[in-house]
């Protein structure tokens, strides 16, 4: 009989019960019936899988009986997967070498119909607003896809026109840039972002890798905090205050060091998403879109409901 072996694990990871309980977003007492494999549903053993970074087969005593055949690097959409490092083309910052498989990217703009779009992303948000070309004109007229994301999709003024139906398509790709990805699965690393359900879906995540690079930035927070501490205490000691000029030098140059340490602290963490071994873990739609594109040409869609960017009906 295959047995849950997930308090094994976190035991060996030192996480206590109720630290796992909030990973999960479950009660203290629902996660020891979860633990104890009582009513396991597929979402939790999902939500387990991602939380500690492992295929669902890892979570159970036998795992070669749960899933003999699963293979992340075949395509299969909605479904979890659990990336090696090693084997995939990750990317995440706009500024990164692959930035701009982004939606946010302007290197790629889209003019569709006569309407110029500065972003694929802002061709997904006014279709959003299929029906009301009023609102669809309002988002175009934004250059920047990040605010215009904050503006119309997340503040409540705007959710009531939101299609009934809606949910998401796909995007125009540079091929030159998806040629050199050639062998590998390209995957969204949304490490760095708030877990959600939406992010999940089109991205993965590495919550250990996460907890890492946040530590290193609040401690080196922390080392800046205590160096101007010690400069202001410094400061006070002076038997002779500095002069207004050299007051100046000195404060350009403490600026310069915390410049400099910030800029070590971008070079750790892009060595850190590029090199380390490190497991990706998501449904990685974004990332599937743009591997079938590059491997067939194209993606076949279909929509159940129609949308319309101002006049024109999307099919």
């Amino acid at each position: 009989m295959n047995e849950l072996r997930v308090k094994q694990i976190i035991n060996q990871r030192n996480i206590s019960v109720r630290q796992f309980a909030e990973m999960l977003g479950i009660t203290r007492e629902h996660c020891y019936h979860v633990l104890r494999g009582e009513n396991v549903s597929k979402k939790q053993l999902e939500n387990m899988s991602r939380v500690l970074n492992m295929p669902i087969r890892d979570l159970y005593t036998t795992p070669d009986e749960i899933v003999s055949d699963y293979n992340p690097y075949r395509i299969v959409f909605g479904r979890t997967e659990h990336y090696k490092a090693a084997d995939i083309i990750p990317f995440s910052k706009l500024s990164g070498k692959y930035g701009a498989f982004s939606n946010m990217s302007t290197a790629y703009p889209v003019d569709l119909f006569g309407h110029h779009c500065y972003t694929s992303e802002h061709l997904f948000i006014a279709l959003r607003f299929s029906g009301y070309p009023n609102l669809q004109k309002e988002v175009l007229a934004y250059d920047n896809a990040m605010w215009c994301k904050k503006i119309f999709v997340n503040r409540n003024k705007y959710k009531a026109y939101h299609h009934p139906n809606w949910h998401d398509a796909d995007f125009d790709i540079e091929v030159r840039l998806l040629n050199t990805t050639m062998g590998k699965i390209i995957v969204e690393d949304a490490t760095m972002k708030r877990t959600n359900e939406s992010v999940l879906k089109w991205g993965c995540q590495d919550l250990e890798k996460r907890d890492l690079i946040n530590k290193t930035r609040n401690s080196v927070r922390k080392y800046i905090t205590d160096l101007r501490k010690e400069e202001i205490c410094r400061e006070e000691k002076l038997k002779h205050p500095r002069t207004e000029s050299a007051q100046k030098r000195h404060q350009q140059k403490m600026k310069q060091f915390e410049s400099n340490i910030g800029k070590i602290q971008e070079i750790y963490e892009e060595t850190l998403f590029e090199h380390c071994n490190y497991t990706l873990s998501g449904r990685n739609s974004m990332g599937k879109i743009l591997t079938m594109i590059r491997d067939h040409g194209h993606i076949d869609y279909h929509l159940d409901y129609p949308l319309y960017f101002f006049e024109h009906e999307i099919k």
